[in-house]
């Protein structure tokens, strides 16, 4: 057994008998809790409480305390029924009491005096207002999922249909794009059934991908406020993966893309390439669930394939192809198939009536040939492939000790490799690149691998006494990576001219650099993240509930290299003190309005690449790069690759500062919620969040030489002594702690419980968001300041700055009751789900032609003198999806066909996201010019895509 396990099984069997403990948990259950009284508002007490699901045999029951109160915690999601009885009372039944991801229903119980035989049923309202969740947060629904117009198959694009939360869709299977939650960019803390779904290395990557074919649910917190969330400034995102009942149920669904109703790509020149690409999309789905015993023992699996078309066209001239002797079959369009396949089994297991288990399995697997270095200049011979494998398991046991106290263990192991390899249109090398005309031969792509292991487990402890739900918990998660850096060897000459002088034999040293790579072991490092929190519930009065507490984390960097050749590399700090103080109110003024304040501190888990690229750029050449001119010494004649060592090129370093200390916020919101009817509520919100101790970079090793007309300082291209504090290095990059954010949002979110069918939630967020450096180790960003000796200058907008943001999702199926049978059943059974997303465009920065005015090359994002970070924007966004489905009459009374036929960016609107703004400028000053700038746009968002498909569900 290794050190790690023997770890969470003494922890299992500590927390499991004791009454209190440390733990850590995010909730993937329900709550029902409420008061008894009489028709005076008197607490009664002794009244017993009995909540039943019948779907998953589950029943519970409890009775009140002295002051009326109780409380029934990690209940299965689902339907319930409430009954509550007490002597000389009449029985009050409440139904269809639903249980979403995350939520608590409160079910007051106000007795009439009367027998047992004049019992009141009432129904629970639809949009009920919890009152002890003091989160920004919303769930969609089974319903919701289900019917999505999700052309993507990507259930991580429903992150951005929430209050507080702007970005872009992904139209593959990664993450949306430049999140802002926060105010940050994609700090979000991604999980699956409450388990680690977050890849480690950069911030704002889940670890696998999920398939639409098993979500139950999705949970989103934007603004989470209770200690039990913790390990993000921002986002917390967590999937319900799909379970059985006592019936079974499952469905089968085919969906393809129209290829000809779908619009040309936004950015493609029509004159120049009139052939609309082949963006086609095959998805084969199919789930299945029911019970192995009823009551006791359920199971549900699922299949999923998607084949998707990502279609890049090369824009080698046929000139330039002729010329350099590329055949046609080099020129085609690179297909880039994605083939995706997702398996997901669970079983849950109700073992006795204090004791329930669920373990789940899934698995990944995503083979995409031409998935890097393709299109554009890039032959297909320059092209290399993709394998992504992912493997999880995942259990969880829910144990009541007592009514009072329950426990909750969850342990999984997710497992991810990738990489990217040559594949059969690979050329053997070495890679040629004719810088703007043509990259062919090889590719400078190949060979990386990426590795990333979660063990993890939490163990949790709740206690109910009186008015108060006391909660405690503690999570500890090894991250094990490894990582291996591209090979290559790559000749780059300057023109055709050159390189034909090379091929003939006329001059062979006609490149102007030859470029080699080899990472042949890459590196392994492992990390120990950990914490827990302790948090309360405490009904101060009938209208009245406090919820505070503290947590406190900690992420363990990996084992530093005491050798390495510079001193800030052999030594890692790791901050102790991470401690996160949380106060919540909740005030119902009156039974239909409530007013929620909470405040906090909240720490993001530190991107473990933080510490790998400091292990890897050391100044060591760890990876055997190295570089010759045609002037070197030993310089090969083309196309010879040197069996030694060249010219080692003066060393970059990247390190970490001494003093790093982990990013936090200090996030406050205030909500007022409103229920309109039983079945509509709206809620006015205000967030507040200050980002502190955020990580940037900036270049510590050069010496200014003199400064531009804004004070900015300029630097020497020469490596020595006087122009470097370290003449070993050239740049030496530290990550540092201190940068700050300010977030500030209102909101308005309206929700609408199915009414005739028709079910809608919209919300619109303004907001503005300020920082004072680019981010560090993000997947979107790792850049440094402008100015490397005042962070201060670059304060501006964020990237992520979306000052308005509208988003809705909608389900509608109205229901009509005519008094024709044919009638009624042509108008009824037709659904249509719309999402929509609308919100302002991205930030951007306007950028100097020339970048030599700084003779530093750690500045690849120089602005002309004056001018700030991101003052510019790209157009708004405006797009709207839609499916609408068509259901037949059921066959044997259990089987229902449907068609369907969706539609993304239904409108066609032009959703450009990037603009690359290039302003030309005195290189003595860095002032700007009146020469016009150039300007390039791109977009991560697609024009219309049309898909048609068939479903059976039963």
């Amino acid at each position: 057994m290794s050190r790690l396990s023997r770890i969470f099984v003494s922890c299992a069997i500590l927390f499991s008998t004791a009454p209190a403990a440390w733990s850590q948990s995010q909730s993937i259950n329900g709550t029902i809790r409420g008061r008894v009284s009489d028709p005076s508002g008197a607490a009664i007490a002794g009244a017993t409480v009995t909540v039943t699901n019948p779907a998953v045999g589950v029943e519970r029951t409890v009775t009140t305390g002295s002051d009326g109160y109780y409380v029934l915690i990690n209940l299965p999601l689902g339907a319930y029924t409430v009954k509550i009885t007490s002597p000389g009372f009449s029985p009050l039944n409440v139904s269809a009491v639903n249980l979403n991801a995350g939520t608590e229903s409160v079910i007051d119980g106000d007795l009439k005096v009367g027998s047992a035989d004049t019992a009141v049923t009432v129904e629970a309202s639809d949009v009920s207002i919890d009152p002890t969740n003091l989160n920004v947060e919303r769930t969609l629904s089974t319903a919701e999922i289900q019917n999505a117009p999700l052309t993507s198959r990507n259930p991580y694009n429903f992150i951005v249909f929430q209050p507080g939360v702007s970005g872009h869709p992904n139209p593959e299977l990664g993450i949306p794009r430049t999140l802002n939650t926060n105010g940050l960019m994609d700090r979000i803390n991604y999980q699956m059934d409450g388990m680690v779904n977050t890849e480690a290395d950069r911030i704002g990557l889940r670890l696998f991908p999920i398939g639409n074919v098993f979500v139950k649910e999705v949970q989103t917190i934007s603004n989470p406020a209770a200690p039990e969330n913790g390990w993000t400034t921002g986002n917390v995102y967590n999937v319900i993966s799909n379970s059985g009942s006592n019936e079974f149920h499952g469905k089968y669904e085919f969906i393809k893309r129209w290829v000809d109703a779908t619009a040309f790509p936004l950015l493609q020149n029509k004159a120049t390439n009139p052939t609309k690409p082949n963006l086609i999309l095959e998805d084969h789905a199919v789930n299945v669930g029911g019970p192995v015993k009823k009551n006791k023992l359920f199971f549900f699996g699922s299949y999923e394939h998607v084949l998707r078309g990502s279609p890049s066209v090369v824009t080698i001239t046929q000139a330039n192809a002729t010329a350099i002797g590329l055949p046609s079959s080099e020129l085609v369009t690179a297909p880039g198939l994605l083939h995706g396949t997702f398996m997901d089994f669970r079983v849950d297991y109700n073992i006795n009536s204090k004791n329930s288990v669920f373990l789940r399995y899934n698995y990944f697997k995503n083979s995409f040939p031409f998935n890097t270095q393709v299109g554009g200049i890039n032959a297909t011979s320059a092209g290399v492939d993709y394998s992504d494998r992912a493997h999880v398991a995942g259990v969880q046991w829910i144990s009541a000790i007592s009514d009072h106290l329950l426990n909750e263990f969850r342990f999984s192991v997710p497992y991810r490799t990738n990489t990217h390899f040559a594949g059969p249109s690979t050329g053997k090398g070495p890679a040629i690149v004719i810088t703007g005309i043509a990259a062919f031969n090889g590719s400078s792509n190949a060979g990386d691998i990426y590795t990333d292991k979660q063990p993890s487990g939490s163990e949790n402890i709740s206690y109910i006494r009186g008015a108060h739900t006391f909660k405690a918990g503690f999570l500890l998660a090894q991250i094990q990576n490894r990582k291996r850096l591209v090979s290559y060897n790559r000749y780059t000459f300057a023109s055709v001219a050159a390189y034909l002088s090379a091929k003939n034999g006329t001059n062979l040293y006609s490149y102007d650099n030859f470029a080699s790579q080899t990472d042949t072991n890459g590196i392994g490092y492992a990390s120990l993240f950990y914490g827990g929190y302790v948090q309360d519930t405490w009904a101060l009065s009938p209208r009245l509930t406090a919820v505070y507490g503290l947590r406190w984390d900690r992420f363990a960097s990996p084992k530093a290299n005491p050798n390495a050749p510079y001193t800030d590399s052999r030594n890692f700090n790791v901050p102790n003190t991470d401690f996160a103080p949380r106060l919540g109110l909740s005030y119902r003024a009156t039974n239909t309005t409530t007013v929620k304040l909470s405040s906090g501190i909240f720490y993001g888990q530190t991107p473990t690449d933080l510490w790998a690229n400091a292990l890897t750029l050391d100044g060591s050449n760890r990876t055997s790069s190295y570089t010759y001119t045609p002037t070197t010494a030993g310089a090969p004649a083309y196309p010879t690759i040197p069996s030694s060592v060249g010219t080692v090129a003066t060393q970059n370093v990247t390190t970490v500062s001494p003093r790093f200390k982990n990013e936090y916020t200090w996030n406050a919101n205030l909500q007022v919620a409103q229920q309109i009817t039983n079945k509509t509520s709206v809620t006015v919100g205000y967030i507040m969040s200050n980002g502190r101790n955020l990580m940037w970079m900036h270049n510590i090793n050069g010496i200014p030489t003199g400064s531009l007309a804004d004070g900015r300082p300029t630097f020497s291209s020469a490596i020595n002594g006087a122009t470097r504090y370290d003449a070993r290095y050239n740049q030496v990059n530290r990550v540092e702690s201190g940068a700050n954010s300010s977030f500030n949002a209102m909101f308005v979110n309206f929700v609408m419980a199915p009414v005739r069918g028709m079910s809608l939630n919209a919300n619109y967020t303004w907001s503005h968001t300020i920082s004072d450096a680019p981010d560090v180790n993000s997947f979107e960003q790792n850049a440094n300041v402008t100015n490397t000796l005042n962070r201060k200058f670059d304060r501006g907008n964020s990237n992520v700055n979306h000052p308005n943001a509208f988003n809705l999702t909608g389900v509608l199926e109205p229901q009509f009751n005519f008094n024709n049978k044919f009638g009624r059943e042509l108008a009824n059974h037709n659904m249509l789900s719309v999402l929509g997303n609308l919100m302002s465009g991205d930030q951007a920065t306007i950028l100097a032609s020339s970048q030599t005015f700084y003779n530093d090359a750690s500045q690849t994002i120089a602005r002309p003198a004056f001018v700030g970070r991101n003052t510019l924007r790209s157009p708004s966004v405006y797009q709207v999806d839609a499916r609408y489905t068509r259901t037949f009459p059921k066959i044997w009374e259990r089987i229902a066909p449907s068609f369907l036929l969706e539609a993304n960016n239904i409108f066609n609107h032009n959703n450009v996201t990037n603009i690359s703004y290039t302003q030309a400028v005195t290189a003595a000053t860095g002032i700007a010019t009146s020469v016009a700038p150039t300007i390039n746009r791109s977009t991560v968002l697609e024009q219309r895509i049309v898909q048609w498909g068939v479903a059976v569900q039963f």
